[in-house]
């Protein structure tokens, strides 16, 4: 993977639980890229020799090849790909030379696969189980591919407890000299029209309305769009003074930790809701849309409040529920806090993944 979406976080951190497990994982696949630096980072085993986006006809024989030799000289039994192109090799070795080798697909792309003789020869005659990391893509394997339940698995992701906290104290509220009594409302991400931050915006202008000293943060590097344009839209709408623009951080904790509620008002995406998993962690009630992942992992009324996507109004409201009533953010806080730990955490995810992994590789031994 080129860059650290959706997908890249699954393969991270499902190889970073495993590992703590005991389990020796390799992470493969083209160098430099941001999930390999990452798994670095983590000191996790990385083999960088793959090129794995090029799929001419010489890149394919030396792909074929090296992936053939980490196979035989680390005696991989499984290979997990996350991305179509490592499938696609790791599926023509299995059914060259290696066929004990078992092979699973994991999926953290929102979009569906496609319905074709390809993805059905590929997915059930040389793929041993795929896993989804959202109920919605779950079911678009049901109805697009006719899986069962053996050999199809949705396995949300997990976030490590122990590195995002409630104990980890935030010194932005002081630099920003932030009164302790403010509420303050917060989109940690990067800056994309898919993640909602102009309905955030919207909904900021209606919650001042009524809270006119309530703090909105938005943290998070340009991507499609910018801070400036964002910023443009807040001071557009006259609330210039209730907002503040964080950027990219270096350690997005920093962001997390300074805010009273935690917002995902995305309007698409979402396969992996890393952030709101982020907040939970931290011990934050969450404000999500019913999109994709989100509710998954934001329970309406348990952790947070889950609102339809593209209504500020709605967005408004769940703000001011929650920004008026102190005990309620607290009780939704210990409520993210617990599902965190007990629902989503690095173990978890690698039991869940584990059990899945020995269920193919019994039905290859027996």
């Amino acid at each position: 993977m080129r860059w650290y979406n959706a997908s890249a976080y699954y393969a991270i951190a499902v190889s970073q639980a495993l590992s703590n497990r005991g389990h020796k994982v390799i992470v493969a696949g083209d160098f430099p890229s941001p999930p390999l630096e990452k798994a670095q980072q983590l000191k996790l085993k990385i083999h960088p020799g793959l090129n794995l986006s090029r799929l001419d006809h010489t890149s394919i024989l030396q792909n074929l090849k090296r992936l053939s030799d980490i196979v035989k000289k680390e005696q991989i039994e499984v290979i997990n790909a996350h991305r179509g192109e490592g499938h696609f090799y790791a599926s023509l070795l299995k059914k060259i030379s290696s066929p004990k080798l078992a092979i699973i697909r994991t999926r953290g792309d929102i979009r569906p696969p496609k319905a074709n003789f390809f993805n059905h020869y590929l997915n059930h005659k040389l793929t041993d189980g795929v896993i989804t990391s959202c109920k919605i893509l779950e079911e678009s394997y049901r109805k697009n591919l006719n899986f069962d339940s053996y050999n199809l698995r949705n396995i949300p992701v997990g976030i490590d407890t122990d590195y995002f906290t409630p104990a980890y104290k935030s010194r932005l509220r002081q630099e920003l000299n932030l009164d302790e009594k403010t509420p303050v409302i917060g989109m940690v991400g990067r800056l994309s029209p898919v993640k909602g931050h102009s309905y955030f915006i919207e909904a900021a202008q209606l919650v001042v309305e009524t809270f006119p000293k309530a703090i909105f943060l938005i943290a998070g590097e340009d991507a499609q769009i910018s801070k400036n344009q964002l910023n443009d839209k807040v001071k557009d709408s006259g609330i210039s003074g209730n907002f503040i623009f964080l950027g990219k951080i270096p350690d997005v904790r920093e962001a997390i930790g300074v805010l009273d509620i935690g917002v995902v008002a995305s309007i698409g995406s979402e396969s992996v809701c890393r952030v709101a998993l982020e907040y939970m962690a931290m011990g934050k009630p969450v404000i999500g849309t019913n999109i994709n992942a989100i509710p998954e992992v934001v329970h309406d009324k348990v952790n947070g409040l889950v609102v339809p996507p593209q209504e500020p109004r709605d967005l408004a409201g769940a703000i001011m529920k929650l920004a008026e009533d102190r005990v309620l953010r607290e009780k939704f806080g210990q409520m993210s806090r617990k599902l965190a730990c007990e629902k989503f955490s690095l173990e978890k995810l690698a039991q869940a993944t584990e059990e899945f992994y020995y269920q193919h590789l019994h039905d290859k031994s027996a």
